[in-house]
C-alpha cells in the first residue's frame, strides 16, 4: 500500500513540473507586445518605433496601441505664420461680436425712444430749430459788440489825430472787444457743424429705424 501511495505521488510531481515547464514554454515564444508610434518620413514612407525621431517630431504622427489600434493621433505643429493668423482671426471675431452687441443696445434704444418715423423728423428738426435760435442770437450780439467796438476805435483815431497817445485802457477794451466777436464767430462755426452731425445721425438713424420696422 505504501509503494502504491509513492507512486501516485511521483506521478503527481511530474504532472506538476511538466505544466510549468508548458506555461514557461509559452511565454518565452510569444512575449507581451508593446505600444508604438507611427509617422511619416521626408520621403512620404510611413515608419513605426517605440520613439519619433527628432527631426519628425513636430509633423503629424500616430500612437498606436499594443493591439494596433490608434489610440491618439498628434496633429503637425503650427508654424508661427499659422499662430499669428490664428490670433487675428480671433481678435477679428472679438471685435465684430462687440460691434454686434453695440449694434443691438443701439437699435433698442432707437425702438424705444421713437414710434414712427415722423417722431424722428420731428425731434431733428426741433433740434435744429433750436441750434438755430442759438445761432441768430449770437449774430446779434456778434452785431452789438462789433458796434462797440467801432466806437471805441472812432475815439482811438480821434486821440491819434489829436496827436495824444491812446490810452491803454482803451486799447484794451478794443482788444476784449475783438476776442469776444472771434469767440462767438467760433460758437457759430461750432453750431452750424453740429447741425451737420445732427441732419447726418438722423439721416442714418431714419434708415435703420426703416430696416428694423420692416423685420418686424
Amino acid at each position: 500500500m505504501s509503494s502504491q501511495i509513492l507512486k501516485i505521488t511521483i506521478a503527481l510531481l511530474l504532472a506538476s513540473l511538466a505544466g510549468t515547464a508548458c506555461a514557461a514554454g509559452k511565454s518565452a515564444a510569444a512575449p507581451a507586445s508593446k505600444a508604438f508610434k507611427c509617422w511619416t518620413n521626408k520621403d512620404g514612407v510611413k515608419e513605426c518605433g517605440n520613439v519619433v525621431p527628432p527631426e519628425y517630431s513636430q509633423e503629424e504622427h500616430e500612437n498606436v496601441s499594443a493591439g494596433g489600434a490608434k489610440v491618439t493621433k498628434s496633429v503637425k505643429a503650427k508654424s508661427e505664420a499659422e499662430l499669428e493668423a490664428e490670433r487675428q482671426a480671433q481678435e477679428s471675431k472679438t471685435a465684430a461680436d462687440a460691434e454686434a452687441r453695440k449694434q443691438a443696445a443701439s437699435d433698442k434704444v432707437l425702438l424705444d425712444t421713437y414710434s414712427s418715423e415722423d417722431d424722428m423728423h420731428l425731434s431733428r428738426d426741433g433740434q435744429l430749430a433750436n441750434l438755430d435760435s442759438q445761432i441768430k442770437l449770437t449774430e446779434s450780439h456778434i452785431d452789438k459788440l462789433m458796434k462797440q467796438q467801432d466806437q471805441l476805435i472812432q475815439q482811438a483815431a480821434d486821440q491819434e489825430r489829436r496827436g495824444q497817445p491812446v490810452p491803454a485802457r482803451l486799447a484794451g477794451d478794443i482788444d476784449n472787444l475783438k476776442k469776444q466777436i472771434d469767440e462767438n464767430k467760433q460758437f457759430i462755426v461750432d453750431k452750424n457743424e453740429e447741425k451737420d452731425r445732427i441732419r447726418a445721425k438722423f439721416e442714418a438713424d431714419i434708415k435703420r429705424f426703416h430696416e428694423l420696422r420692416t423685420k418686424q
